[in-house]
């Protein structure tokens, strides 16, 4: 009896090493079936490499930010918004079904998204909830200085400034579709968009800077007035240096989505096919990042963590 059964479970467990053997010459095993699924991830870089750490089903993840290493969040399309505890990622409720392209908060009780149709959401460390400010328009970049000083633009040249009573429509003298914003005050305010739109708010207007080129810019960061970047389409790389705008050698043409730094020497932009640059305050180093997805948002707290999203182009089709 004892030898019949101990042949039983032997058969058993050779049918299941066949079972595993043949799951994995065909691609089933967990980890890959997840991975073949997922649109969207998260990458971290500890400083000396970017790790994926978290694979996102129907998400397309747009953008980061986050106040500590304890405290972030990412959003993406059909009002998704995921938070990071330090342990684990988990989606909150924001009671909408728009994209959600950008956010910004300058404390955990005051945060803003920004998205499609004209999307505002406000968090007060309780709860999200739609701000009605009767705008129609397709909101791509937000920015602030303080409580009542914040910035968001959108498609059309839309502009609207917060000023802690009412969301009031500024004229940017534009109806090129506006798709990044960043400043170093209430008076130096940098907003850029097509066809090679660069705008500056003294705090009075906004005006056009001189155009040097014709494509999409997608973003703009700085460190200070005379340390501005903007990132944008064929790996186009401008810099102002508080009084002329030059390029800067990014050496791909890939298209730049977003730039963003922890200071002048750590700068990142990232962008298409998986584009990693990073700016050591000479020149322009690729990084490896282990994916072929569309990167977008960029935050970070140190050097040593840095957090990146993105999605399967493929997958948004």
């Amino acid at each position: 009896m004892r030898i019949m059964v101990f042949f039983m479970l032997f058969i058993f467990s050779q049918f299941l090493n066949l079972a595993s053997l043949s799951a994995n010459n065909w691609g089933l095993e967990k980890q890959k079936l997840e991975h073949g699924k997922c649109d969207s991830i998260i990458l971290h870089y500890d400083g000396e490499v970017w790790n994926t750490v978290y694979h996102g089903f129907n998400m397309w993840l747009n953008d980061i930010f986050g106040f500590d290493d304890n405290d972030i969040f990412a959003i993406g399309k059909n009002g998704t918004i995921l938070h990071y505890n330090g342990k684990s990622w988990e989606e909150q409720k924001s009671r909408i079904t728009s994209k959600l392209t950008q956010i910004w908060g300058n404390s955990r009780n005051n945060i803003y998204i920004v998205g499609d149709h004209g999307t505002i959401l406000h968090h007060d460390s309780i709860e999200w909830r739609s701000l009605e400010h009767y705008v129609g328009n397709w909101l791509s970049g937000i920015w602030g200085f303080h409580d009542d000083c914040i910035f968001v633009v959108g498609s059309l040249g839309k502009i609207l400034h917060y000023d802690k009573e009412a969301w009031k429509e500024q004229n940017s003298n534009t109806t090129n579709w506006l798709y990044g914003v960043w400043g170093n005050g209430e008076d130096d305010i940098y907003a850029v968009g097509d066809y090679g739109t660069v705008l500056h708010y003294n705090g009075k207007k906004w005006e056009k800077s001189v155009q040097i080129t014709n494509k999409r810019l997608m973003s703009v960061w700085g460190t200070d007035p005379n340390n501005v970047f903007i990132a944008g389409a064929d790996g186009i790389i401008l810099h102002f240096d508080g009084t002329k705008w030059s390029n800067h050698a990014s050496n791909t043409s890939n298209w730049l989505r977003m730039i963003w730094g922890i200071d002048k020497n750590n700068i990142i932009s990232v962008g298409d096919d998986g584009t990693i640059l990073h700016y050591d305050g000479t020149k322009w180093i690729k990084h490896k990042s282990g994916t072929n997805y569309l990167l977008l948002g960029i935050w970070g707290n140190r050097k040593d963590n840095i957090y990146i999203v993105g999605y399967n182009p493929e997958s948004h089709h």
